[in-house]
């Protein structure tokens, strides 16, 4: 008899149900034993103790990335479930993976590419199913057209938002990930999400890594190509509309202009970008209905996979470049070179307490063509709305750095800093003996401290609703601001002091999580606040003279 076909949960369901973990790790064990062009390689633990899995699929036995760099393949890693009520990418992940192994459809991409597919990169908040969660609230412009049997919730089990984690690393999720990037280091990443917002016509929105973008002009400008042109094939072999992602800049009037979101590095997009890699963000429409949005995400992932095929030479001539790049920066330092590492506007809300704000801007000529619908349907927030209708409307997308600096040979930095630069792949040295530099310095004048939005929150009882945005939840997390002044001198430095050299892939990471009054970096996130005290210098110094990248963690 034959085998019966694989089916996941989705679509053993007709789409009234999405996937327990443990229905993944069902589907990806019984794909595995069906084929030889897949394998599963987990890579780690959720904060529950799940299995967090990866699903590599190539041909030739070639499911490491050693093999994958000796048989000269392109590497592709997508992620889905980062936030588990955005199950799209996860259903259709799993369907891919078949449909490209267990059919003829992959033999040509398999043979040029390793794809690498975490398809439940979130399984403790997946498994918090409940119909209540991400409810569609066309008032308040969130939530989605759920699928019948409900859906995870936006954080993890422990209460962490995965897609703010990538610079403070706080979650095992995040960690665990973090390493799996650094071994295959993909040269294209592809992040699955779902969005609501706006009303807009669109299938589904996408962007690229904001921030830096004259920097890492090589790669940027490269990534809008490959989106521009991926969106296109979707329109035309699969008839889906995409743009991108975006809201009107104010509700209720699409002639305002159409805006991104912050350029922080602690979405995944923009982190990975200030690498130089490749990355595309996927924003399924929340609005239109669950098998839509998975047929939508499925045509996106494959046009962007066989694009990958298609222009691998291209992907691999600029990651390369820009890789090669970073680490010149670090190795020559140039002070005419700055490094964006604050695109923030500070501001007092009426109690005094300090926010932030974190616009972008219109170049000349950049315009937004928005399809939506007619002006009453969008001030009403109906969807769809009554009459189909065009806006042209200023695109902002351009980020404009409040601070900025040139990158240092290298930075001086506490041993207690040591798990931190693992985290994020970021070699360093430690001083044998005691050593005098010339060093910057920074003389802290002002402490304070700011509430961090929707980056962790306190998690239900499995079973019950999340909280929607809407109803501001109780704030959880906090960050340190600084304001500091330059000085420059030489100091002896205690043995067992971490030399970290900014002439390693990592190099343009490394300026943005050790300053001092970057946005996203450790200071921001606390991890120095012990050690911080007003009139005295921050604990982080930027080596003048030249220092060799370290080639190993001694």
């Amino acid at each position: 008899m034959p085998t019966p076909k694989l089916l996941t949960r989705a679509e053993a369901t007709d789409y009234q149900e999405t996937s327990r973990s443990a229905d993944v790790v069902a589907f990806v064990d019984a794909l595995c034993a069906q084929t030889k062009l897949a394998k599963r390689v987990d890579f780690g633990q959720s904060g529950e103790g799940q299995p967090l899995m990866s699903l590599i699929l190539s041909d030739r036995n070639c499911f490491t990335p050693e093999l994958a760099k000796k048989q000269k393949k392109l590497i592709v890693m997508v992620e889905a479930n980062i936030h588990a009520g955005e199950v799209e990418g996860k259903e259709t992940l799993q369907a891919l993976a078949r449909d490209l192994t267990l059919t003829s459809m992959g033999k040509k991409l398999l043979d040029r590419l390793v794809l690498v597919f975490v398809p439940n990169f979130n399984p403790d908040g997946n498994d918090r199913i409940s119909k209540g969660n991400r409810a569609l609230d066309l008032k308040n412009l969130e939530g989605q057209v759920n699928p019948p049997g409900g859906v995870g919730m936006r954080y993890t089990g422990e209460g962490w938002n995965l897609n703010r984690d990538n610079m403070k690393q706080e979650a095992p999720e995040t960690r665990a990930l973090a390493k799996l990037y650094q071994a295959w280091w993909p040269h294209l990443f592809v992040d699955c999400h779902t969005t609501d917002g706006s009303i807009h016509g669109f299938d589904l929105t996408f962007d690229i890594p904001h921030g830096n973008a004259d920097l890492l002009h090589t790669s940027r400008d490269y990534n809008r190509e490959l989106a521009e042109r991926v969106s296109a094939a979707v329109k035309t072999k699969h008839g889906f509309d995409s743009f991108w992602y975006g809201n009107f800049r104010k509700e209720g009037d699409p002639r305002s202009g159409w805006h991104t979101y912050p350029a922080l590095p602690r979405f995944g997009s923009h982190y990975r970008g200030l690498l130089g890699r490749l990355d595309v963000l996927l924003e399924t429409y929340s609005y239109i209905d669950f098998p839509r949005r998975c047929a939508v995400i499925r045509a996106w992932v494959l046009e962007l996979i066989r694009d990958a095929a298609r222009y691998a030479k291209e992907y691999r001539r600029v990651t390369e470049f820009e890789e090669a790049a970073i680490i010149a920066r670090g190795q020559n330092p140039d002070v005419r070179q700055w490094v964006g590492i604050n695109y923030g506007v500070a501001q007092r809300a009426s109690d005094g307490a300090l926010v932030f704000d974190y616009p972008a801007y219109v170049k000349d000529g950049d315009t937004a063509v928005i399809n939506s619908f007619d002006e009453a349907s969008i001030e009403a927030r109906r969807y769809p709305g009554k009459r189909k209708k065009v806006y042209k409307t200023p695109h902002h997308r351009t980020f404009v750095p409040t601070q900025a600096v040139s990158t240092p040979a290298g930075y001086l930095v506490p041993a207690s800093l040591a798990a931190r630069l693992d985290g994020h792949g970021i070699r360093y040295e430690k001083l044998a003996k005691a050593q005098r530099f010339q060093v910057d310095s920074y003389r802290i004048a002002r402490k304070e401290e700011t509430f961090s939005p929707d980056v962790a929150a306190n998690v239900p009882p499995p079973g019950q609703d999340e909280v929607p945005l809407s109803q501001k939840p109780k704030p959880v997390r906090f960050e340190t601001i600084l304001t500091v002044a330059p000085e420059r001198s030489e100091k002896e430095f205690p043995a067992g002091t971490l030399l970290v050299g900014t002439g390693q892939r990592t190099g343009t990471l490394i300026t943005y999580l050790l300053e001092p009054h970057s946005d996203d970096g450790f200071c921001r996130w606390q991890y120095l606040d012990d050690s911080l005290k007003v009139g005295e210098l921050y604990p982080i110094h930027r080596v003048v003279e030249s220092t060799r990248a370290p080639q190993k963690v001694e």
